[in-house]
């Protein structure tokens, strides 16, 4: 009951057991019920309610809520609204007025009020006489040796009083302890101002006033805040997406044209998109293109470009917006969509949506910074100025793992910075590739600018790469692909007036560290999100982890069962951890990945999946080599394998041996190995003491190096530039006949 995210399934999963035949007369349950929650009060009646309706006393245990700092910094982080009162007086008076509630109630609810605040317990008393309500039919719990005094004046008093002690192993124990002790200390808390500060007894026992300053809800003002994830937690949002998957179910099958400049475009070929969880069940019919339909793209953008190019960064950023905009209407639509054609669990799918809406927002902000002429230099008799071209058109090739969220960024990264874009989805995802298109045509994008042209990529893609019209290739897929681009893309062919630029992410083999003095609930945690999260279809995912020392056998034992309790299932049930492969190629890649580690090492776990679809369940290898293809080759799935090292610099080493260099993480409480990783581990994104997925647009930019990838970080300030080309204006002022002195900001 201590976690906001867990609180409303905590309260359905408590009536639901007593409403249990074998439980309805059970006399002595109760729950734990916080006032520092603004939505206490509203919780509690419905549980007074259903109480009366059920028959029988339950018990509530009201306490004032110890993890304050964790809800607002938690909260604020995902962009939720703050679940708890913002001063401790507001805390101090709920409290009071659900003490209230309560014995109002004593009819029905068994109050436990459970503070060591002189001016709360008072406050009860004097509530419970006023009501008449029996000092036998409520109770104080206090911890046992906090706050002595008070529970001798209690028993005093003639009241019940029941004294609380953590009971087990010592560890937990004394971190139970530990939380206690430094919430009762606290500046704001009741025992540090009675007993170390010496405040007056009348200043103790003054009814709680709010403060007129608050602590403020967070950063405001126009910058660039990620978009919020869905809270699943709230019945609402739940409700929302079982009715967008249920409208997208009645919409599978649908035929989806190309668009070349203002048409609409349908050929005799077709990409049929399957839905991975039921191959049988069609998403979509989306029309192929050939050469002959890239070559008239390539004509309708060159008409379109010089236009593109010379329209205001700040209104091409208003494009950007405004498909933000539409985005947001169609969150859950888009969401459900991804459930359906990608395998996407909610959470997942959910993730990708919020992600695109970042690009849309952060790179139309991000033109605003670098679109305008920049002064540089500060000398008398000359002007010179710095500035960005726009490179010409482009290709985006997109891929199926992040339909939505890479492809915008993509996407809009290009057209944003003044080029013309042809949008090539993956034809494992080309509906969603198509919904993307959509959005950016009602979001008013003029024809020619951005065209949807799906095909296959060693026809039409490679075409479009080696075509001398092509100014620059946007890429993210497999190394073998993106270097065969990068390939094509260096041959300058006749006609060509420009070298053209690639960006390309690649993949990675990424390896998480963990060390003797890492926090091994927050490791497996983090490993089990890492690796298995999207069935390890990601190119952040873990598929390696480096354990330090002798907690190799603890943590492979924690995390194989950690691993067996993995929920597998359609992506459709929000239970679902981990749902299907993209396809039956990824399977089979899978399963032989597999036997490989099987050979090469030991297969501690190996989950079978009998669901219809592309499912494979988690597999843990242990004992291979650093240099086994299990441990070296990027696979793609649920298979991390787990390796050895005797210290730190051993376990960076075998990291940094791979041939990608993309994410990493190291799971420690030493500031030493921490420092170390931070200096030597060789990789585009480190996470420390958390997952190493799930990068956010403008807080970890993502990219590697090595062969993970060329160019510059997505999500990050300097990513648009690699669209533009850089210009440098110089003017000799003096043929003005003046030149006019600026205050050199360098001196006073």
């Amino acid at each position: 009951m201590e976690h906001y995210h867990y609180k409303a399934l905590s309260i359905a999963i408590f009536k639901s057991i007593l409403e249990e035949e074998e439980f309805r007369e059970l006399p002595s349950a109760g729950i734990a019920l916080q006032a520092y929650l603004k939505d206490t009060d509203e919780d509690i009646r419905q549980l007074i309610d259903w109480a009366r309706e059920r028959g029988g006393t339950i018990g509530v245990r009201l306490v004032k809520g110890a993890y304050w700092d964790y809800e607002l910094v938690v909260n604020r982080r995902n962009g939720w609204p703050v679940p708890v009162f913002l001063q401790k007086e507001e805390t101090d008076r709920s409290f009071e007025q659900l003490t209230r509630l309560l014995f109002e109630n004593s009819d029905t609810v068994y109050p436990a009020i459970a503070t060591h605040n002189l001016r709360s317990v008072s406050h009860a008393i004097a509530v419970a006489d006023s009501l008449s309500v029996s000092r036998q039919a409520f109770e104080f719990q206090v911890l046992y040796g906090m706050a002595e005094p008070l529970r001798q004046a209690l028993r005093e008093q003639g009241v019940r009083v029941r004294v609380y002690t953590p009971v087990g192993e010592l560890i937990p124990g004394m971190a139970y302890l530990v939380r206690r002790l430094l919430e009762n200390t606290s500046n704001e808390s009741f025992l540090r101002k009675s007993f170390g500060e010496g405040i007056s007894f009348e200043e103790l026992i003054k009814a709680p006033q709010a403060r007129e300053t608050a602590v403020g809800e967070g950063p405001s003002g126009h910058g660039f805040r990620n978009e919020p994830l869905f809270d699943f937690s709230i019945a609402a949002n739940r409700k929302m997406m079982r009715d967008a998957l249920r409208e997208t179910k009645d919409k599978l099958n649908m035929s989806y044209p190309l668009s070349i400049g203002d048409r609409a475009v349908r050929t005799d070929r077709e990409i049929l998109s399957l839905n991975p969880a039921r191959p049988r069940e069609v998403v979509g019919r989306v029309s192929s293109a050939s050469k002959q339909e890239a070559d008239a793209a390539v004509a309708e953008a060159l008409k379109a470009g010089e236009a593109w190019r010379s329209t205001a960064p700040g209104k091409r950023a208003e494009y950007l917006f405004t498909a933000a905009g539409e985005m947001r209407k169609q969150i859950a639509e888009l969401a459900a969509l991804e459930v359906v054609e990608a395998g996407k669990t909610w959470k997942d799918a959910d993730g990708d949506v919020a992600e695109a809406i970042d690009y849309l927002e952060y790179y139309g902000r991000d033109i605003l910074r670098l679109g305008g002429p920049h002064i540089i230099g500060d000398y008398p008799g000359e002007e010179n100025e710095y500035r960005y071209q726009p490179k010409g058109i482009g290709v985006v090739i997109a891929p199926w793992n992040f339909p939505l969220a890479i492809a915008t960024g993509m996407v809009s990264a290009a057209i944003v910075t003044g080029n013309c874009a042809i949008f090539k989805p993956s034809g494992l995802s080309p509906v969603t590739g198509h919904k993307l298109f959509e959005i950016f045509r009602s979001a008013g994008l003029p024809a020619g600018v951005l065209q949807f042209l799906p095909g296959p990529g060693s026809d039409v893609g490679e075409y479009l790469v080696s075509h001398p019209a092509i100014d620059f290739i946007a890429f993210t897929g497999s190394k073998d692909v993106g270097l065969r681009i990068v390939r094509l893309a260096g041959e300058t062919r006749q006609g060509q007036r420009n070298v053209k630029k690639v960006i390309a992410e690649m993949g990675g083999k990424n390896a998480i560290i963990v060390d003797e003095t890492a926090d091994l609930d927050e490791a497996v945690k983090g490993i089990i999100e890492s690796a298995f999260g999207y069935q390890g279809q990601k190119c952040s995912a873990c598929s390696r982890v480096i354990v330090v020392g002798d907690v190799f056998g603890e943590l492979c034992g924690r995390l194989t069962e950690a691993a067996e309790s993995i929920r597998i299932g359609p992506p459709e049930d929000p239970g679902s951890f981990m749902g299907p492969l993209i396809d039956g190629a990824a399977l089979k890649k899978v399963r032989e990945y597999i036997d490989i580690g099987k050979k090469e090492g030991k297969a501690v776990l190996e989950r079978t999946v009998s669901h219809e679809g592309y499912f494979a369940g988690p597999a843990i290898v242990i004992d291979a080599k650093p240099a086994s293809r299990v441990a070296t080759e990027e696979i793609f799935g649920p298979v991390p394998t787990i390796l050895r090292a005797k210290d730190i610099d051993e376990a960076i080493g075998t990291a940094n041996e791979s041939l990608y260099a993309l994410t990493g993480g190291l799971f420690s409480r030493s500031p030493a190995n921490i420092q170390k990783a931070k200096e030597g581990f060789q990789v585009g994104n480190l996470y420390i003491n958390r997952k190493i997925t799930g990068a956010l647009v403008g807080r970890q930019p993502f990219g590697g190096f090595r062969l993970s990838g060329v160019g510059s970080k997505a999500g990050g300030p300097d990513y648009l530039l690699q669209f533009m080309n850089p210009q440098s204006l110089s003017e000799n002022t003096l043929r003005r006949g003046f030149a006019p002195l600026r205050k050199d900001p360098r001196r006073p």
